[in-house]
């Protein structure tokens, strides 16, 4: 289906006057089409008639048309205006901050998608356009693909998923790089920004190129949106003011919105299958940045501690179901899960043959709709292999194993030392099928040794010969599997009460008034959250709940001489600022506690919403009214079931075990 659009955009009337010439590849006598019932069409074919049908239902209201020609045709042309002015409306949680509208032109900007139903559309049957756009004064237009000559309109000739429509006063920049241009439209001048984005787009794209294969647009733009917002649109990103302006943006979401012109916007989704793209794209965006400065590691914990703290079983969904971003948890497994499922399959493979299965799965199914199995046919015809059994796994099974390192016994062997490693499943679902990593450090050697224990029941035994002395054990130390983490290996943090369904909040009564009414409108902002949240205060309980979260609220709460010994050790008593921390204490279930202090109550409103985007900290000090974070960070682990020794009245200092190599240097 190709679309001739000509637009003209009349934002002070939130108005749109157009003219679309609709090229079919098929000649039919009848054809129907999907507009904004606000939008009035009129047919400009003489030998056709156009039937208005019923209203239909959804974001915008649609009205359904039918056009019936005497003879077959291909092409059709239609008139239509009106206004199009959906307000903006909070998403997601009930406590997200986020906004979205389906469509609106307005003095303040113009934002059009497929779901504003600004154009007719025929079905789910991908489209190409040539845009010509007429707009007031000063203002400048944004959609995929490439400009038309004078920067009047855009055009794109590769089969698309919906056209998009940005536009209003911007300041353009732009910067050649090889085979493409780089754009940045801001709303306010700023070039030292705009240098900045652009130097990164090129870097990003030259990266991904040589990662997966060429560009398939001829543009990537940076454009500043009028709400805060994180799209990531064909040849294009949408990003909020506030968050175009932070620092680390550049090295965190914006490789990801690049990214996707590979993954969702090169490849298209087949969501029947689950989606895909997300988590592939963080794994190749997010994760190898990571790798990158060292800390793929870490990144991979932080996934598995996302998935351990917020999503419990009965939450839980396979991958197959995973449509998009509705929430925490769905993030946590359609995000979080999907990435690990690409790196134990780059584990399985190594990193050439995943890298070719990448490549050989973009270079198939560029601009066509792909799903899983796809991938799965695209890495098994490089590797030659079955790769059946470990995609259905991953894909169709809720849940996550949880390891226990059992037993590790050494004993004396004519040749030298016998190590029996012993791992159990303790999960309640049956046995995964896993390929466990281990270290072992040995005497007489600096670096630990890799092995790989393979399950597909409830416990399985590893022996290891050798000449030298085991002194020690690590299972899974990278974090290379997908799994709930066992409690010891992360340390106390904000998400394990901002992922409980069941948890307390202890209010002091010897706060004056204007504190503990502002603690009173913390909680009672977290329960739109967490309904599970139940308010307590510290004069009517003699103990504190033995079971679940607790927040204890303030430094004059009977309860809070439990974090004394914390807040001396770390040099935070009489800090002051608005400050949040964990620690957790076994008495019979491990339970977590977190502690909240300010010396300012009007922090509390700002510190209710940002709070909890620093659950995989330990602690978190805040600074001024809004409040603004000054420190942040995860306490030191000192135990891990996972890790034993097997000798340990040997000193010896043991070297850190090193994680992958980047992904980006196996294309080099």
């Amino acid at each position: 289906m190709h679309h001739q659009l000509q637009i003209e955009i009349l934002p002070e009337q939130g108005r749109l006057i157009a003219t679309d010439q609709i090229s079919r590849r098929t000649a039919d006598s009848e054809v129907e089409f999907l507009l904004h019932a606000a939008l009035t069409p009129v047919l400009l074919d003489s030998d056709a008639t156009l039937i208005a049908e019923e209203l239909l239902d959804g974001p915008v209201p649609i009205r359904r048309y039918r056009i019936r020609t005497s003879t077959p045709r291909k092409d059709f042309s239609i008139a239509y205006q009106g206004t199009i002015t959906h307000e903006l409306t909070n998403e997601g949680e009930r406590s997200s901050t986020r906004q979205s509208t389906p469509g609106l032109i307005s003095k303040n900007g113009v934002f059009l998608a497929g779901t504003s139903y600004w154009y007719p559309q025929t079905g789910s049957s991908p489209v190409s356009f040539h845009l010509q756009v007429k707009l007031p004064e000063g203002w400048r237009s944004v959609s995929q693909g490439s400009h038309i000559s004078g920067h009047s309109g855009w055009q794109e000739q590769h089969p698309q998923e919906e056209i998009y429509l940005i536009a209003y006063p911007y300041h353009h920049y732009q910067q050649q790089a090889p085979g493409h241009l780089a754009e940045v439209y801001l709303r306010q001048p700023d070039p030292d920004l705009a240098k900045r984005y652009l130097d990164a787009t090129i870097e990003y794209l030259a990266l991904y190129e040589r990662l997966l294969g060429p560009y398939p647009y001829a543009k990537f733009a940076l454009v500043e949106n009028f709400w805060e917002s994180g799209y990531g649109m064909p040849s294009f990103t949408l990003l909020g003011p506030q968050v175009i302006q932070l620092p680390f943006i550049i090295r965190t979401s914006y490789p990801h919105e690049v990214l996707h012109n590979w993954w969702g916007n090169g490849v298209y989704v087949d969501v029947s299958s689950g989606n895909w793209s997300e988590g592939l794209t963080t794994y190749l965006a997010d994760h190898l940045l990571k790798e990158q400065e060292g800390n793929g590691a870490g990144y991979r914990r932080t996934t598995l501690q996302s998935y351990t703290h917020y999503v419990a079983s009965q939450d839980d969904f396979p991958l197959i179901r995973f449509r998009g971003n509705h929430g925490q948890i769905s993030q946590s497994v359609g995000y979080g899960k999907t990435l690990m499922l690409f790196h134990m399959l780059r584990m399985e493979l190594g990193d050439q043959q995943f890298l070719h299965g990448l490549r050989l799965f973009y270079r198939t199914y560029q601009f066509k709709a792909a799903g899983f199995d796809e991938l799965r046919d695209a890495f098994e015809s490089v590797s030659g292999r079955s790769l059946r059994r470990f995609f259905s796994q991953w894909l169709t099974r809720t849940g996550a194993p949880i390891l226990k390192l059992a037993s590790a016994e050494t004993s004396v062997t004519p040749q030298g030392y016998r190590l029996k490693v012993r791992i159990e499943q303790t999960q309640p679902e049956t046995p995964f099928q896993l390929h466990v990593p281990l270290f072992v450090h040995f005497a007489e050697s600096e670096q630990a040794v890799p092995y790989i224990l393979e399950m597909d029941e409830r416990a399985a035994t590893l022996v290891i010969d050798s000449e030298t002395r085991p002194l020690k054990v690590s299972v899974d130390p990278l974090f290379d599997l997908f799994r709930r983490l066992d409690p010891s290996e992360t340390p106390s943090s904000l998400g394990q009460l901002f992922g409980a369904k069941q948890l307390f909040a202890v209010v002091p009564d010897a706060a004056d008034a204007a504190t503990q009414q502002a603690y009173m409108r913390l909680i009672k902002q977290w329960q739109q959250r967490q309904p599970g949240l139940t308010l307590l205060r510290d004069s009517a309980i003699q103990q504190l709940p033995d079971s679940g979260p607790v927040w204890i609220l303030g430094n004059n709460n009977r309860f809070a001489h439990l974090f004394e010994p914390l807040l001396a050790q770390q040099e935070l008593i009489g800090k002051s600022g608005t400050l949040a921390l964990t620690l957790s204490r076994t008495r019979g279930n491990r339970q977590t506690f977190g502690y909240i202090s300010t010396d300012n109550p009007t922090a509390l409103g700002g510190l209710a919403r940002k709070l909890p985007h620093y659950g995989r900290y330990s602690y978190a000090q805040f600074n001024g009214d809004e409040p603004v974070i000054s420190r942040r960070g995860e306490w030191r682990l000192t135990d891990n079931a996972l890790s034993v020794l097997l000798w340990p009245i040997i000193e010896k200092e043991y070297s850190q075990i090193p994680d992958h190599l980047p992904l980006a240097r196996a294309s080099e």
